[in-house]
């Protein structure tokens, strides 16, 4: 087991949050934090580290989950990867985090790294184009 932290512009987290509750239901060690307008990014770095410190205190590892590369919220998760030794995945989405959430209990504590590069890989291979010539073909 991990602990998951997913850090969004505005209220893309809460968002997704509600939708993976309505799929899955509640999930522990799970917390979300929403960047605002106009918020000061030391603000979001504190409450990034008072979860962090939680899950630490749970003896479990952390994994980031952050909408956009190179944006404010990567930039705070990005400080502490390195100071907090946590995990970041860039590109936050439903499939992602439904993935991310319902696996880990399959995780067995060693490598974090492949398992997380494992789930982002499973939803790659779901995300498909779908134009009209393949709707005719399929008859879906």
């Amino acid at each position: 087991m991990f602990g998951v932290i997913l850090c969004t512009h505005s209220t893309f987290a809460e968002g997704l949050k509600n939708a993976i509750e309505m799929i899955a239901g509640k999930q522990e060690d799970f917390e979300t934090i929403c960047f605002m307008n106009g918020e000061d990014p030391d603000d979001v770095s504190k409450e990034m580290d008072g979860i962090i410190s939680k899950f630490k205190n749970k003896g479990i590892p952390t994994c980031i989950i952050v909408d956009m590369f190179a944006a404010t919220p990567f930039n705070v998760a990005l400080r502490k990867s390195i100071e907090k030794s946590a995990f970041v995945i860039t590109g936050a989405n439903l499939p992602l985090m439904l993935n991310v959430l319902l696996s880990r209990e399959a995780f067995d504590g060693n490598d974090l790294n492949a398992f997380l590069e494992e789930c982002m890989d499973s939803v790659k291979e779901s995300m498909k184009v779908i134009s009209p010539q393949f709707v005719e073909e399929t008859s879906l």
